[in-house]
């Protein structure tokens, strides 16, 4: 009987325990997903879709490459002109 007492008595507390970190891990799920909530409205705010970030980061990435390839032609032009005038 006296052992039957204390294993109910361990499963109480070790039920307690549970339900703490439970109740924690709750917390936590709550706090991260406010957070995603935010961060999503604040790039919708900016007036993007979160939804095509990925199209929209590929077409940012095109655009400045295409300027970087852009810029450098227009150094290599420069740099032979001022080597066609120091000739």
């Amino acid at each position: 009987m006296a052992a039957n007492i204390e294993e109910f008595v361990g499963l109480q507390k070790r039920r307690e325990e549970l339900h703490t970190k439970k109740i924690r891990l709750e917390e936590q799920y709550k706090s991260k997903k406010k957070a995603l909530t935010d961060l999503v409205e604040e790039i919708k705010s900016q007036g993007y879709d979160p939804s095509k970030l990925k199209d929209t980061i590929s077409q940012k990435e095109k655009e400045l490459t295409d300027s970087i390839e852009k810029f450098k032609a227009a150094v290599e032009k420069a740099s032979s002109q001022l080597a066609e005038i120091e000739v």
